[in-house]
């Protein structure tokens, strides 16, 4: 019994412990990928946040275009801001690689963070915010023969507890070269006797509290929102109902929500049994606290939603569901968009073999080349997807902003654990990075509201044919992306598959 509560013991304490982190704001993708500009250098940063909170994130900078002669970094919580956080901390020179830099910062709390990044160097200094989430999200797990060596040590400490009391009592009030006597012996047994159970009473009241720590931490894990889809039939529509729930199914209010790119919501829906079928919507947020849409004309089925949004406080989750549309609910789906930004497709994805160039023939004559890669791509490796569209004449195409992008992406693995919605910059929210921004500059209301610009969509990035995505592919498996772009006015999607290799 004592080495059992020795187990839980060292287990609750291990569960305090920082580890690596297992998701953020994405569904199964842990890693926050960022590549943009800190001022006039080009960085990529990766921020690992830990399981646990508090924890230790990981932090790792890369200096693109020129040489750096301090990169600092600073954990920002967005109720304290840069005024009320701690003074930031230099990133060390990583041996063996270029203009590479780490270091480690400690999350405190519970929710959104902006990892600050300044770059000193001959160019003048630059900052950029990288967004991330802070949420316990798993338990790290004992092993049997850990537990086991941890329980047999609890034993013979307790046993040596027990001596010392024992000869403390009795040989320790002898003079030294004289024998204890039968009296004081028995004295000593006496007090040992009693002592025992004072010291499993301490043990076992010490593995209650371990246990409610843990309990504690448990109640406070991350969990996933609650959400109920449907689909309601007018007379000639048929129309997508999201929204998020409490425990009892009524809806749930939800904090303020900021627009990204221009929406309350990025809706994506795939189909569960051959993902071949795919859509991303722009629902409109009504007074009810629900999310609704056209459903697009997509074939019947059982569909999984991931529903990207943004909130005041910086947090960016997606939400996640399911819903099934009928034969009758597809008859009745409208082709004629609500949002001119919507888009969906019907078709499988073309194959990735090896490290060669994948082609894909888009909707209107065009095409979609993801260009060959010398690299494999690997689990838990940083990857470069790049892509380049041609116009039916060969030619690299000149695209039109999507959302103020070049391009956007999704990645899903084929079994629905992983899923992703990328930009160029990575998997950040712009409108967090934006939030943070606003909260710095004191741009919000008496009542703590942001006072956000009439336009959220960002306009300075060039939409050139040819693109990028940096990505850290969590598992091996297979994957399927589909990469989206305004050519010519309509929006337009390729599909690839890719197998990931074991790192």
């Amino acid at each position: 019994m004592i080495v059992r509560t020795l187990q839980a013991t060292a287990l609750a304490l291990l569960l305090v412990i920082a580890a690596p982190s297992l998701l953020d704001a994405h569904v199964g993708s842990p890693d926050v990928i960022f590549d943009g500009k800190a001022g006039p250098y080009d960085v990529r940063v990766i921020v690992r946040v830990p399981m646990v909170v508090p924890g230790l994130a990981d932090v790792a900078v890369r200096v693109l275009n020129a040489d750096a002669r301090r990169v600092l970094i600073r954990p920002v919580f967005w109720r304290a801001g840069v005024a009320g956080s701690p003074s930031p901390d230099a990133a060390k020179p990583v041996a063996g690689a270029t203009r590479m830099y780490a270091g480690q910062l400690w999350l405190m709390a519970r929710g959104a963070y902006s990892v600050y990044v300044t770059v000193e160097g001959a160019a003048g200094t630059g900052t950029v915010t990288v967004p991330v989430m802070s949420v316990a999200t798993g338990r790290l797990r004992m092993s049997t023969g850990l537990g086991v060596l941890l329980g047999a040590l609890g034993v013979l400490l307790a046993a040596g507890l027990i001596t010392i009391v024992y000869a403390g009592a009795g040989e320790s009030v002898v003079a030294a070269g004289q024998s204890i006597d039968a009296k004081r012996q028995r004295r000593a047994r006496t007090i040992a006797i009693i002592a025992t159970p004072i010291v499993a009473l301490a043990i076992f009241g010490g593995a209650k509290w371990w246990s409610n720590v843990d309990r504690l931490y448990q109640m406070r894990m991350y969990r996933p929102l609650a959400t109920h889809a449907s689909i309601a039939r007018q007379a000639d529509r048929s129309i997508l109902l999201f929204e998020v729930v409490d425990s009892t199914g009524h809806a749930l209010t939800l904090d303020p929500i900021v627009p990204d790119h221009g929406k309350l919501m990025h809706l994506f829906m795939i189909d569960s049994a051959t993902m071949t079928s795919f859509a991303h919507l722009h629902p409109v947020f009504d007074e009810t606290a629900m999310f609704s849409t056209t459903l697009p004309p997509l074939p019947p089925g059982r569909y999984r939603l991931f529903g990207d949004v943004t909130f005041e406080t910086g947090q960016a989750r997606t939400l996640t569901g399911s819903v099934t549309v009928t034969r009758d609910d597809s008859l009745l789906a409208s082709s004629a968009r609500i949002d001119a930004d919507d888009g969906w497709i019907n078709a499988a994805g073309v194959e990735r073999r090896g490290g060669s160039s994948t082609v894909d023939t888009l909707a209107d004559g065009s095409t979609m080349e993801w260009l060959a890669d010398a690299n494999p791509i690997r689990a838990g490796t940083e990857a470069t997807l790049r892509f380049r569209v041609l116009d039916r004449g060969g030619a690299v195409a000149s695209l039109e902003p999507y959302l103020g992008m070049p391009a956007h992406a999704v990645v899903a693995r084929t079994d629905g654990s992983v899923f992703i919605h990328l930009h160029t910059a990575g998997t950040i929210s712009f409108a967090a990075q934006q939030v943070f921004a606003l909260r710095d500059r004191g741009d919000t209301t008496a009542k703590g509201r942001l006072r956000l610009p009439s336009d959220s969509m960002p306009h300075a990035m060039p939409m050139t044919g040819e693109f990028s995505f940096p990505y850290i592919f969590p598992h091996a498996g297979s994957y399927r992306i589909w990469v989206q772009v305004r050519h010519g006015g309509r929006v337009l999607t390729g599909v690839f598959d890719v197998a990931v290799l074991s790192s």
